[in-house]
Protein backbone atom coordinates (compact mmCIF):
# COMPACT_ATOMS: atom_id res chain seq x y z
CA UNK A 1 0.00 0.00 0.00
CA UNK A 2 2.39 2.36 0.76
CA UNK A 3 4.33 2.03 -2.71
CA UNK A 4 1.00 3.31 -4.45
CA UNK A 5 0.79 6.24 -2.07
CA UNK A 6 4.18 7.11 -2.69
CA UNK A 7 3.83 6.66 -6.61
CA UNK A 8 0.75 8.44 -6.64
CA UNK A 9 2.47 11.19 -4.88
CA UNK A 10 5.22 11.22 -7.20
CA UNK A 11 3.17 11.39 -10.12
CA UNK A 12 1.40 14.55 -9.01
CA UNK A 13 4.63 16.26 -7.47
CA UNK A 14 6.62 15.94 -10.62
CA UNK A 15 4.26 16.49 -13.40
CA UNK A 16 5.95 19.71 -14.17
CA UNK A 17 3.95 22.99 -14.64
CA UNK A 18 1.12 23.71 -12.85
CA UNK A 19 -1.78 25.94 -12.52
CA UNK A 20 -5.06 26.87 -11.94
CA UNK A 21 -7.17 29.62 -13.13
CA UNK A 22 -4.89 32.90 -12.72
CA UNK A 23 -7.11 34.65 -10.15
CA UNK A 24 -3.97 37.86 -9.74
CA UNK A 25 -5.35 38.50 -13.28
CA UNK A 26 -9.34 38.68 -12.37
CA UNK A 27 -8.81 42.63 -12.14
CA UNK A 28 -5.49 42.99 -14.22
CA UNK A 29 -6.04 45.90 -16.54
CA UNK A 30 -4.86 45.27 -20.21
CA UNK A 31 -4.98 41.60 -19.85
CA UNK A 32 -6.41 39.85 -22.79
CA UNK A 33 -7.14 36.23 -21.21
CA UNK A 34 -9.03 37.99 -18.41
CA UNK A 35 -11.90 36.13 -20.43
CA UNK A 36 -10.94 32.87 -18.61
CA UNK A 37 -11.69 33.83 -15.55
CA UNK A 38 -14.95 35.78 -16.58
CA UNK A 39 -15.91 35.24 -20.15
CA UNK A 40 -17.62 38.88 -19.87
CA UNK A 41 -14.35 39.98 -19.31
CA UNK A 42 -13.69 41.34 -23.02
CA UNK A 43 -13.05 44.49 -24.62
CA UNK A 44 -12.59 45.76 -29.12
CA UNK A 45 -8.78 44.65 -29.05
CA UNK A 46 -8.00 41.39 -30.96
CA UNK A 47 -4.86 39.64 -29.72
CA UNK A 48 -3.23 36.02 -30.43
CA UNK A 49 -1.21 34.53 -28.78
CA UNK A 50 1.90 32.63 -29.91
CA UNK A 51 2.12 28.78 -29.70
CA UNK A 52 2.93 27.18 -26.52
CA UNK A 53 3.10 30.82 -24.82
CA UNK A 54 1.53 30.86 -21.60
CA UNK A 55 2.50 28.62 -19.37
CA UNK A 56 1.74 28.30 -14.90
CA UNK A 57 2.63 26.97 -11.84
CA UNK A 58 0.51 26.00 -8.65
CA UNK A 59 0.69 24.23 -5.57
CA UNK A 60 -1.36 23.78 -2.76
CA UNK A 61 -0.60 21.83 0.20
CA UNK A 62 -0.88 21.97 3.83
CA UNK A 63 2.86 20.74 4.38
CA UNK A 64 6.26 21.85 3.23
CA UNK A 65 9.60 21.08 2.36
CA UNK A 66 9.95 21.77 6.07
CA UNK A 67 8.23 18.89 7.37
CA UNK A 68 9.35 16.62 5.09
CA UNK A 69 13.23 17.42 5.49
CA UNK A 70 14.77 18.07 8.96
CA UNK A 71 18.09 19.08 9.42
CA UNK A 72 20.24 16.27 11.26
CA UNK A 73 24.50 17.01 12.33
CA UNK A 74 25.68 18.84 9.01
CA UNK A 75 22.70 17.36 6.35
CA UNK A 76 19.36 17.01 5.51
CA UNK A 77 17.10 13.55 6.76
CA UNK A 78 13.60 12.70 5.70
CA UNK A 79 10.84 12.76 8.83
CA UNK A 80 11.38 8.92 8.86
CA UNK A 81 15.02 8.88 9.80
CA UNK A 82 15.38 7.62 12.99
CA UNK A 83 17.34 9.98 14.95
CA UNK A 84 14.44 12.94 13.99
CA UNK A 85 11.86 12.45 17.65
CA UNK A 86 8.39 11.17 16.28
CA UNK A 87 6.68 14.00 18.20
CA UNK A 88 8.69 16.52 16.21
CA UNK A 89 7.35 15.10 13.40
CA UNK A 90 3.71 13.78 14.16
CA UNK A 91 3.05 17.67 15.29
CA UNK A 92 3.57 19.76 12.00
CA UNK A 93 1.52 16.78 10.71
CA UNK A 94 -1.87 18.45 10.12
CA UNK A 95 -4.49 15.92 12.20
CA UNK A 96 -6.99 15.64 9.09
CA UNK A 97 -4.47 14.73 7.20
CA UNK A 98 -1.71 15.53 4.34
CA UNK A 99 -3.67 17.19 1.65
CA UNK A 100 -1.67 18.13 -1.90
CA UNK A 101 -3.66 19.62 -4.87
CA UNK A 102 -1.85 20.07 -7.99
CA UNK A 103 -3.05 21.68 -11.28
CA UNK A 104 -2.03 22.29 -15.03
CA UNK A 105 -3.12 24.91 -17.68
CA UNK A 106 -0.92 24.70 -20.81
CA UNK A 107 -1.85 27.58 -22.86
CA UNK A 108 -1.45 26.34 -26.93
CA UNK A 109 -3.23 28.71 -28.69
CA UNK A 110 -5.33 31.44 -27.96
CA UNK A 111 -7.21 34.67 -29.96
CA UNK A 112 -9.96 36.95 -29.66
CA UNK A 113 -11.35 39.38 -32.34
CA UNK A 114 -14.89 41.36 -31.88
CA UNK A 115 -17.46 41.10 -35.36
CA UNK A 116 -20.35 43.87 -34.93
CA UNK A 117 -21.34 43.74 -31.00
CA UNK A 118 -19.87 40.28 -30.32
CA UNK A 119 -16.48 39.94 -29.13
CA UNK A 120 -14.96 36.27 -30.41
CA UNK A 121 -12.48 33.97 -28.56
CA UNK A 122 -11.26 30.61 -29.71
CA UNK A 123 -8.29 28.23 -27.31
CA UNK A 124 -6.86 25.24 -26.72
CA UNK A 125 -5.22 24.52 -23.79
CA UNK A 126 -4.07 20.97 -22.01
CA UNK A 127 -5.02 20.48 -19.01
CA UNK A 128 -3.89 18.48 -15.66
CA UNK A 129 -5.59 18.31 -12.61
CA UNK A 130 -3.73 16.19 -9.90
CA UNK A 131 -5.07 15.27 -6.33
CA UNK A 132 -3.81 12.99 -3.17
CA UNK A 133 -4.90 13.08 0.50
CA UNK A 134 -3.41 10.63 3.36
CA UNK A 135 -4.44 10.69 6.62
CA UNK A 136 -2.34 11.42 9.90
CA UNK A 137 -2.63 7.88 11.01
CA UNK A 138 -1.10 6.66 8.27
CA UNK A 139 1.75 9.10 8.60
CA UNK A 140 1.84 7.99 12.48
CA UNK A 141 2.43 4.00 11.34
CA UNK A 142 5.16 4.96 9.19
CA UNK A 143 6.76 7.11 11.50
CA UNK A 144 5.91 5.23 15.16
CA UNK A 145 4.95 2.00 14.26
CA UNK A 146 2.83 0.44 17.52
CA UNK A 147 5.30 1.93 19.84
CA UNK A 148 2.37 4.07 20.96
CA UNK A 149 -0.97 2.89 19.67
CA UNK A 150 -2.08 -0.01 17.62
CA UNK A 151 -5.14 0.45 15.85
CA UNK A 152 -4.93 2.57 12.51
CA UNK A 153 -7.70 4.06 10.74
CA UNK A 154 -6.30 4.19 7.07
CA UNK A 155 -9.21 4.88 5.78
CA UNK A 156 -9.46 8.69 3.10
CA UNK A 157 -6.30 7.18 1.32
CA UNK A 158 -6.92 9.00 -1.97
CA UNK A 159 -5.37 9.87 -4.85
CA UNK A 160 -6.64 11.09 -8.19
CA UNK A 161 -5.43 12.32 -11.71
CA UNK A 162 -6.90 13.59 -14.86
CA UNK A 163 -5.20 15.06 -18.05
CA UNK A 164 -7.63 16.39 -21.12
CA UNK A 165 -7.44 18.97 -23.92
CA UNK A 166 -10.12 21.47 -23.55
CA UNK A 167 -10.53 23.47 -27.11
CA UNK A 168 -13.03 26.18 -26.55
CA UNK A 169 -15.36 28.75 -28.31
CA UNK A 170 -16.64 32.50 -26.15
CA UNK A 171 -18.83 35.40 -26.83
CA UNK A 172 -19.32 38.39 -24.87
CA UNK A 173 -21.97 40.69 -25.54
CA UNK A 174 -23.66 43.57 -23.80
CA UNK A 175 -27.46 44.46 -23.07
CA UNK A 176 -27.88 47.69 -21.54
CA UNK A 177 -24.86 48.24 -18.94
CA UNK A 178 -24.72 44.49 -18.45
CA UNK A 179 -22.07 42.39 -19.99
CA UNK A 180 -22.48 38.93 -20.12
CA UNK A 181 -20.64 35.99 -21.73
CA UNK A 182 -20.38 32.19 -22.31
CA UNK A 183 -17.52 29.84 -23.57
CA UNK A 184 -18.30 25.95 -24.98
CA UNK A 185 -15.63 23.98 -24.16
CA UNK A 186 -15.43 20.52 -25.76
CA UNK A 187 -13.27 18.35 -23.79
CA UNK A 188 -11.07 15.22 -25.59
CA UNK A 189 -10.34 13.14 -22.74
CA UNK A 190 -6.12 11.80 -22.52
CA UNK A 191 -5.85 10.30 -19.25
CA UNK A 192 -7.78 8.99 -15.52
CA UNK A 193 -6.95 7.36 -12.59
CA UNK A 194 -8.22 7.06 -8.93
CA UNK A 195 -7.28 5.48 -6.11
CA UNK A 196 -10.18 5.33 -3.10
CA UNK A 197 -9.43 3.64 0.43
CA UNK A 198 -13.24 3.34 1.33
CA UNK A 199 -12.88 1.51 4.60
CA UNK A 200 -8.61 0.54 5.05
CA UNK A 201 -8.14 -0.18 8.80
CA UNK A 202 -5.25 -1.93 10.51
CA UNK A 203 -4.82 -3.72 14.27
CA UNK A 204 -2.61 -4.30 15.88
CA UNK A 205 -3.61 -5.02 19.32
CA UNK A 206 -3.45 -8.62 19.23
CA UNK A 207 -0.62 -10.86 18.47
CA UNK A 208 -0.77 -10.51 14.99
CA UNK A 209 -1.57 -7.81 12.82
CA UNK A 210 -4.97 -7.67 11.52
CA UNK A 211 -5.28 -5.32 7.71
CA UNK A 212 -9.09 -4.48 6.37
CA UNK A 213 -9.02 -3.09 2.94
CA UNK A 214 -12.09 -2.11 0.93
CA UNK A 215 -10.73 0.29 -1.80
CA UNK A 216 -11.15 0.96 -5.41
CA UNK A 217 -8.66 1.89 -8.28
CA UNK A 218 -10.36 2.82 -11.91
CA UNK A 219 -7.69 4.22 -15.05
CA UNK A 220 -8.56 5.38 -18.04
CA UNK A 221 -7.13 6.63 -21.16
CA UNK A 222 -3.10 6.47 -20.98
CA UNK A 223 -1.92 6.49 -17.21
CA UNK A 224 -1.35 2.65 -16.71
CA UNK A 225 1.19 0.35 -17.86
CA UNK A 226 -1.23 -2.32 -19.12
CA UNK A 227 2.00 -4.73 -19.87
CA UNK A 228 2.06 -4.91 -15.76
CA UNK A 229 -1.19 -7.53 -15.76
CA UNK A 230 -2.22 -8.26 -19.16
CA UNK A 231 -1.31 -12.11 -18.59
CA UNK A 232 -3.67 -11.99 -15.77
CA UNK A 233 -6.54 -10.53 -16.94
CA UNK A 234 -8.60 -11.30 -13.81
CA UNK A 235 -6.29 -9.20 -11.00
CA UNK A 236 -3.91 -5.82 -10.83
CA UNK A 237 -1.50 -5.96 -8.27
CA UNK A 238 -0.27 -2.95 -6.37
CA UNK A 239 3.41 -4.28 -6.14
CA UNK A 240 3.22 -4.37 -9.86
CA UNK A 241 1.34 -1.57 -11.44
CA UNK A 242 2.66 1.44 -13.28
CA UNK A 243 1.25 4.98 -13.69
CA UNK A 244 3.06 6.21 -16.58
CA UNK A 245 2.85 9.66 -16.14
CA UNK A 246 4.79 10.53 -20.05
CA UNK A 247 2.33 8.46 -21.87
CA UNK A 248 -1.54 9.91 -22.47
CA UNK A 249 -4.21 8.60 -24.95
CA UNK A 250 -7.50 8.74 -25.57
CA UNK A 251 -9.77 7.72 -22.88
CA UNK A 252 -13.18 9.81 -23.29
CA UNK A 253 -14.64 12.89 -24.25
CA UNK A 254 -16.61 15.61 -22.39
CA UNK A 255 -18.13 19.16 -22.56
CA UNK A 256 -18.13 22.12 -20.32
CA UNK A 257 -19.55 26.01 -19.91
CA UNK A 258 -18.00 28.72 -18.71
CA UNK A 259 -20.89 31.60 -17.86
CA UNK A 260 -19.98 35.32 -16.82
CA UNK A 261 -21.16 38.80 -16.02
CA UNK A 262 -20.30 41.98 -15.19
CA UNK A 263 -22.53 45.55 -14.11
CA UNK A 264 -21.32 48.64 -13.18
CA UNK A 265 -23.82 49.81 -9.97
CA UNK A 266 -22.25 53.13 -10.14
CA UNK A 267 -19.88 54.94 -12.17
CA UNK A 268 -17.24 53.58 -9.65
CA UNK A 269 -18.39 50.54 -8.46
CA UNK A 270 -18.31 47.68 -10.54
CA UNK A 271 -19.75 43.91 -9.49
CA UNK A 272 -19.25 40.87 -11.65
CA UNK A 273 -19.50 36.82 -11.61
CA UNK A 274 -18.77 33.48 -12.85
CA UNK A 275 -18.84 30.04 -12.82
CA UNK A 276 -16.30 28.26 -14.75
CA UNK A 277 -16.13 24.49 -15.81
CA UNK A 278 -19.25 23.25 -15.06
CA UNK A 279 -19.52 19.97 -17.39
CA UNK A 280 -17.44 17.22 -17.55
CA UNK A 281 -15.64 13.84 -18.62
CA UNK A 282 -17.56 10.74 -19.76
CA UNK A 283 -14.17 8.11 -19.61
CA UNK A 284 -14.38 5.33 -22.31
CA UNK A 285 -13.21 1.87 -21.73
CA UNK A 286 -12.42 2.59 -18.08
CA UNK A 287 -10.94 -0.45 -16.06
CA UNK A 288 -12.19 -0.99 -12.98
CA UNK A 289 -11.06 -3.00 -9.88
CA UNK A 290 -11.84 -3.25 -6.27
CA UNK A 291 -10.09 -5.03 -2.97
CA UNK A 292 -12.51 -5.95 -0.20
CA UNK A 293 -9.93 -8.20 1.53
CA UNK A 294 -8.91 -9.07 5.36
CA UNK A 295 -5.27 -9.85 5.96
CA UNK A 296 -3.91 -11.75 8.98
CA UNK A 297 -0.55 -12.02 9.61
CA UNK A 298 1.67 -14.21 12.27
CA UNK A 299 4.57 -11.91 14.21
CA UNK A 300 6.56 -15.03 14.75
CA UNK A 301 6.90 -15.77 10.91
CA UNK A 302 6.07 -12.74 9.00
CA UNK A 303 7.57 -9.29 10.77
CA UNK A 304 11.12 -9.19 10.35
CA UNK A 305 12.51 -8.34 14.17
CA UNK A 306 14.82 -5.51 11.89
CA UNK A 307 11.80 -3.63 10.61
CA UNK A 308 8.32 -2.62 11.60
CA UNK A 309 7.66 -1.66 8.80
CA UNK A 310 7.42 -5.61 7.15
CA UNK A 311 3.81 -5.78 7.58
CA UNK A 312 3.07 -3.12 5.19
CA UNK A 313 5.42 -4.52 3.14
CA UNK A 314 4.05 -7.87 2.64
CA UNK A 315 0.42 -6.41 2.80
CA UNK A 316 1.76 -4.37 -0.35
CA UNK A 317 3.27 -7.53 -2.19
CA UNK A 318 -0.21 -9.27 -1.64
CA UNK A 319 -2.87 -5.79 -2.31
CA UNK A 320 -4.66 -7.15 -4.75
CA UNK A 321 -7.46 -5.97 -6.48
CA UNK A 322 -9.96 -7.89 -8.54
CA UNK A 323 -10.90 -6.70 -12.15
CA UNK A 324 -14.86 -6.09 -12.38
CA UNK A 325 -14.93 -4.22 -15.63
CA UNK A 326 -12.44 -3.58 -18.37
CA UNK A 327 -15.45 -1.77 -20.13
CA UNK A 328 -16.57 0.64 -17.81
CA UNK A 329 -17.99 4.19 -19.05
CA UNK A 330 -18.59 6.76 -16.51
CA UNK A 331 -19.50 10.31 -16.45
CA UNK A 332 -17.26 12.48 -13.73
CA UNK A 333 -18.18 15.92 -12.99
CA UNK A 334 -14.78 18.43 -13.14
CA UNK A 335 -14.71 20.33 -10.21
CA UNK A 336 -16.56 23.67 -10.86
CA UNK A 337 -15.12 27.26 -9.62
CA UNK A 338 -17.38 30.06 -9.22
CA UNK A 339 -16.24 34.06 -8.55
CA UNK A 340 -17.68 36.33 -7.50
CA UNK A 341 -16.13 40.25 -7.39
CA UNK A 342 -16.36 43.75 -7.19
CA UNK A 343 -13.97 46.56 -7.78
CA UNK A 344 -13.92 50.27 -7.13
CA UNK A 345 -12.36 53.04 -8.88
CA UNK A 346 -11.17 55.83 -6.50
CA UNK A 347 -13.28 59.21 -7.51
CA UNK A 348 -9.68 60.99 -7.11
CA UNK A 349 -8.14 58.73 -9.33
CA UNK A 350 -9.67 56.33 -11.91
CA UNK A 351 -6.20 54.85 -12.19
CA UNK A 352 -6.20 53.66 -8.82
CA UNK A 353 -8.86 50.66 -7.83
CA UNK A 354 -9.54 48.26 -4.79
CA UNK A 355 -11.25 45.09 -5.16
CA UNK A 356 -12.24 42.02 -3.83
CA UNK A 357 -12.58 38.54 -4.99
CA UNK A 358 -14.34 35.32 -3.11
CA UNK A 359 -13.56 32.16 -4.90
CA UNK A 360 -15.04 28.26 -4.31
CA UNK A 361 -13.77 25.48 -5.89
CA UNK A 362 -15.13 21.76 -4.59
CA UNK A 363 -12.65 19.07 -5.32
CA UNK A 364 -12.78 15.80 -4.67
CA UNK A 365 -10.94 15.57 -1.63
CA UNK A 366 -12.26 18.75 0.13
CA UNK A 367 -13.89 22.42 -0.79
CA UNK A 368 -11.51 25.17 -1.41
CA UNK A 369 -12.83 28.84 -0.46
CA UNK A 370 -10.88 32.09 -0.95
CA UNK A 371 -11.37 35.76 -1.01
CA UNK A 372 -8.67 37.78 -1.76
CA UNK A 373 -8.05 41.75 -1.44
CA UNK A 374 -6.61 43.76 -4.00
CA UNK A 375 -5.20 47.42 -4.94
CA UNK A 376 -5.15 48.04 -8.44
CA UNK A 377 -2.67 50.68 -10.44
CA UNK A 378 -2.44 52.09 -14.48
CA UNK A 379 0.45 53.81 -13.86
CA UNK A 380 1.33 54.38 -17.04
CA UNK A 381 -0.72 54.06 -20.85
CA UNK A 382 1.24 50.79 -21.28
CA UNK A 383 1.46 49.39 -17.55
CA UNK A 384 -0.85 47.60 -15.19
CA UNK A 385 -0.36 46.86 -11.84
CA UNK A 386 -1.47 44.73 -8.88
CA UNK A 387 -1.00 43.60 -5.18
CA UNK A 388 -3.09 41.34 -3.45
CA UNK A 389 -3.97 39.60 -0.45
CA UNK A 390 -5.84 36.03 0.46
CA UNK A 391 -7.04 33.98 3.17
CA UNK A 392 -7.64 30.39 2.42
CA UNK A 393 -8.31 27.17 3.44
CA UNK A 394 -4.19 26.16 3.48
CA UNK A 395 -3.51 29.69 5.34
CA UNK A 396 -2.67 33.34 4.20
CA UNK A 397 -0.41 33.96 0.60
CA UNK A 398 0.34 37.08 -1.49
CA UNK A 399 0.45 37.69 -4.44
CA UNK A 400 0.74 40.34 -7.77
CA UNK A 401 0.79 40.75 -11.42
CA UNK A 402 1.64 42.71 -14.37
CA UNK A 403 0.83 43.31 -17.78
CA UNK A 404 2.96 45.51 -20.14
CA UNK A 405 0.48 46.58 -23.20
CA UNK A 406 3.15 47.97 -25.23
CA UNK A 407 2.83 48.34 -29.27
CA UNK A 408 3.02 45.02 -30.89
CA UNK A 409 2.66 43.11 -27.98
CA UNK A 410 1.55 42.43 -24.47
CA UNK A 411 3.52 40.54 -21.72
CA UNK A 412 1.72 39.45 -18.69
CA UNK A 413 3.49 37.92 -15.15
CA UNK A 414 1.58 37.16 -12.33
CA UNK A 415 1.88 35.23 -8.62
CA UNK A 416 -1.85 34.28 -6.74
CA UNK A 417 0.68 32.76 -3.71
CA UNK A 418 4.08 33.20 -2.69
CA UNK A 419 6.21 31.49 -0.01
CA UNK A 420 8.95 33.99 1.03
CA UNK A 421 11.48 30.94 2.22
CA UNK A 422 12.14 28.89 -0.64
CA UNK A 423 14.67 26.76 -1.90
CA UNK A 424 17.32 27.58 -4.89
CA UNK A 425 14.98 25.70 -7.08
CA UNK A 426 11.75 28.27 -5.91
CA UNK A 427 10.28 25.18 -3.81
CA UNK A 428 8.51 26.84 -0.66
CA UNK A 429 10.18 25.29 2.11
CA UNK A 430 6.71 25.97 4.54
CA UNK A 431 3.43 25.20 3.16
CA UNK A 432 3.87 24.58 -0.75
CA UNK A 433 1.36 27.07 -1.82
CA UNK A 434 3.11 29.04 -4.61
CA UNK A 435 1.23 30.34 -8.11
CA UNK A 436 2.56 31.97 -11.19
CA UNK A 437 2.11 32.65 -14.73
CA UNK A 438 3.69 33.95 -17.61
CA UNK A 439 2.51 35.02 -20.90
CA UNK A 440 2.75 36.35 -24.03
CA UNK A 441 0.00 38.03 -26.26
CA UNK A 442 -0.44 39.92 -29.37
CA UNK A 443 -2.48 42.41 -30.56
CA UNK A 444 -3.67 42.10 -34.10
Amino acid sequence: MRKIIISCALVLLSAGLSAQNFQSGYFLEGYHLAYRQNPAFTDSTAFRTGILSLAGATSRSNIGLSDIFYPYEDRLVTALNKHIPAKTVMDNIPANGVRINMNLDFGVFATGFKRGDVYHTVDVTLKYAGQIRVPYDYISLLKEGIANKNFFNLTGIDAGVDNYLELAYGQSRQWGKLKYGIRVKPLIGLGHGRFRGRDVTLDASGKGWVQDVHADIEIAGGLVTWSDYENDKTRINIGSLGLNRYKLGFGGLGLALDLGLEYPLTENFTISASVLDAGGIKWLDKVYAKSDANYRYDPNEDIDSDSKLQPLEDIRDSFDFNIQDKKANSFEFLPISLNVGAKYKMPFNEDISAAILYTYKPYEFYGYNEVRLFGCWTPLSWLSLNLSGARHNFGWSFGGAFDVHAPGFNIFWGIDSYSFRVTPQMIPVDKSNISMTFGVSFPI
